[in-house]
């Protein structure tokens, strides 16, 4: 039997879900491995074999593709551990990277952080002022050639780079996305030349308007590139030694894969990839559940993921920043705090008030419970104190956790500076997280002007069905999707992911404007989509769009064109569009087209179709879920009540629990709370009412 396999790397567990061509799933976890991924990674592999009853060899050579999502990147940006760097720039332009915009300061903080105006601050430079060298060449808006690249200084300037120990280098001339000649001149005397130094250069990474926004993401995919292609690199060959025949694809963050080949050219792309996974298993579960307006909700060791899919799509990050950098590459939007299992419980010193996270105890020594040595109080203690997860079956009974560790924690940490019952400080705790985890949605739906309610949550990660009854109930949606393989979500939807891949132009024309000019753009970049589809092998579809304001404003925003040659009818229809979804998006009555219109990005889309197996469905096995029934324990609420607990796998369609229950699978738990209930659907989803 062929078989499709997802990999995802989180912060505590690897996950791996193999589909196999009958539509089974099958999955299972490791620990993560921070010294090296990929260890964690051939672990979680393992794992998932044994429960096939297959050997790893023999699951690697019936696969027909394996996704990988990794942190690798943005943990090396977020450590400052990339690779050193050398800039080259036009000259002149030296410092735009320093100087930045003047909302650098602020760039990704929450409006408490902001109030903290005293400790304000610029990020630090990836790249030092004695690694930037100003060459002399010039390329005008309109991309005419203006001061002629002189090769001999560009050699001069990277030898120099050189002999200060650059690993890498970026390359961002001024207005290089209207004529790239010069970069790539540069880019290929660098490959002759000094072929040890990996190089990027803007008008392949980030061929975009906005010099600043463009330096910057050219320089952090520098800085990562080395990184991960030297992960990626490992990670193929110790696969290829355990008898994958099949391509290995990396996961980017714009939703689809791209062989690992090209991961460490597009470095900067894949930085989100392992969240990017849930919203795309959302996406291709809602299609088939019938749901367009999805929140997805993720729920693991050290954060909270929230995202939308909105009429089908989901919600992107135009320009996403990371510790203050601002990437000028659309992502899928996904948010997250630190709210997760290992977030730590701690009474603020001034305040005596009790706070949850974003500190994380992480996967070592992790919660006190694990016994690793970890002193300090989490949510995964607090959720074994009150019976909402069991010790004995934790993690599928491969984790035996400790109740007594986790009871001193609390009691010495929590319960005993606050002056509270143990069982109060537990719950305290769970109710501070969880209240964490509505505010975000609040501010990932309302404050985008969505309400809540005209949406279904989907739950997953190893916390998300164990809180969501909370959290869903708080902000006001009343059904829950929780799927069987929720513990892997992330990983599941990288295993259905296509190769998918982004080719855009920036160029400012003022509506209206000639068909033509618009049909050669849009035929260059589908020339490109189509050169690489053939390294591809698979089935092309393209897609197009473009961004457009008003004139003078700021924000564009992004709709569809038509394929095929535009013609003075298309031309007409695509202002209309720009109109309405300008207007469902700032309110009816907003758009004027008499300020102008605006395009400033041409984008295609090309996706290459993978190898798809269809999930299985079940007919009907009535309401009953007595079967599924494996025993009871007291579970606290409002106080202790005896709850049953339900063996999640033995759960068929048509079954129909209701709460008070605790549904367990070997990597998490779905916590119905009195009044709430489940049922399981045809492709054995539990879906949740909350009330």
């Amino acid at each position: 039997m062929k078989f499709v396999l997802g990999v995802d790397t989180g912060g505590t567990f690897t996950d791996c879900v193999a589909i196999g061509e009958d539509g089974s799933i099958v999955w299972d976890k490791a620990h993560t491995t921070p010294q090296d991924h990929a260890q964690g990674i051939l672990a979680a592999i393992e794992n998932t074999t044994a429960r096939l009853g297959l050997s790893r060899s023999e699951l690697l050579g019936s696969t027909v593709a394996l996704g990988i999502g990794s942190t690798v990147g943005l943990n090396a940006l977020l450590a400052h551990a990339g690779a050193k760097t050398g800039l080259l720039t036009t000259r002149g332009h030296e410092d735009n990277i320093f100087i930045g915009r003047i909302h650098q300061k602020v760039a990704g903080l929450g409006e408490e952080e902001i109030k903290d105006v005293v400790h304000l601050d610029k990020a630090s430079p990836l790249v030092p002022r004695s690694l930037v060298k100003g060459i002399n060449e010039r390329v005008d808006y309109k991309g005419a050639i203006l001061a002629r690249l002189d090769l001999q200084e560009v050699e001069r300037a990277v030898a120099e780079l050189a002999g200060q120990g650059i690993e890498s280098l970026a390359v961002c001339f001024l207005w290089s996305f209207m004529n790239p000649q010069h970069e790539r001149a540069v880019r290929d005397l660098v490959k002759q030349r000094f072929p040890k130094l990996f190089v990027t250069i803007s008008s392949e990474v980030s061929p975009l308007l906005g010099e600043y926004e463009r330096a910057s993401t050219t320089v952090i995919n520098a800085a990562l590139g080395p990184i991960v292609a030297r992960f990626m690199g490992r990670l193929v060959e110790n696969l290829r030694s355990a008898g994958l025949k099949n391509p290995v694809l990396a996961m980017h963050s714009l939703g689809g894969v791209v062989p690992c080949e090209e991961a460490g050219d597009k470095a900067a792309h894949i930085m989100a990839s392992g969240p990017v996974g849930g919203v795309m298993g959302a996406m291709s579960m809602g299609r088939m559940l019938g749901h367009k307006n999805i929140i997805i909700t993720d729920v693991g060791g050290t954060s909270f993921d929230v995202g939308l899919i909105v009429e089908g799509r989901p919600a992107l990050n135009r320009q996403p920043v990371f510790e203050k950098y601002t990437l000028a590459l659309p992502m899928i939007d996904v948010v997250s705090i630190g709210a997760g299992g290992g977030s730590v419980a701690w009474v603020d010193p001034q305040s005596r008030l009790l706070q949850v996270g974003p500190r994380s105890a992480g996967a070592l020594p992790g919660p006190a419970c694990y016994g690793h040595g970890g002193s300090e109080p989490t949510v995964t203690d607090a959720n074994l104190l009150l019976g909402r997860i069991d010790a004995g079956t934790f993690f599928g009974g491969r984790k035996k956790l400790d109740g007594d560790l986790a009871r001193k924690a609390i009691e010495e940490k929590v319960a005993w500076p606050l002056g509270l019952d143990l069982f109060a400080a537990a719950k305290g705790i769970l109710e501070i997280v969880d209240a964490h985890m509505a505010d975000l949605v609040r501010r990932v739906t309302v404050e985008k002007g969505y309400h809540p309610s005209d949406f279904v949550i989907y739950a997953y990660g190893g916390g998300g069905p164990l809180h969501v009854g909370s959290y869903a109930r708080d902000i006001g949606v009343s059904e829950v999707v929780v799927c069987p393989y929720a513990p892997v979500f992330s990983a599941f939807g990288i295993a259905g992911c296509d190769i998918q891949r982004q080719y855009t132009r920036s160029r400012p024309i003022t509506l209206p404007a000639r068909a033509a000019e618009f049909n050669a753009i849009f035929r260059e970049l589908e020339g490109e989509a189509a050169r690489a589809a053939v390294r591809s092998a698979g089935e092309l579809e393209l897609e197009r769009s473009l961004d457009m304001k008003f004139r003078r404003q700021v924000h564009n925003v992004r709709i569809p064109a038509p394929a095929g040659d535009l013609d003075d009818k298309a031309m007409e229809g695509l202002v209309v569009s720009f109109e309405q979804a300008y207007e469902r998006i700032y309110g009816k009555g907003t758009a004027y087209r008499k300020a102008g219109v605006e395009v400033s990005n041409f984008i295609v889309t090309a996706t290459t179709k993978t190898y798809k197996p269809r999930l299985k469905e079940e007919e009907s096995d009535g309401a009953s879920p007595q079967s599924a029934r494996v025993g009871e324990r007291r579970v606290y609420f409002d106080g202790f009540i005896a709850t049953p607990v339900l063996n999640m796998e033995r759960l068929r369609a048509g079954n129909v629990i209701a709460g008070p229950a605790v549904v367990e699978s070997p990597a998490t738990s779905l916590l119905l709370h009195p009044g709430q209930t489940a049922k399981v659907d045809r492709y054995r989803n539990l879906l949740v009412k909350v009330g």
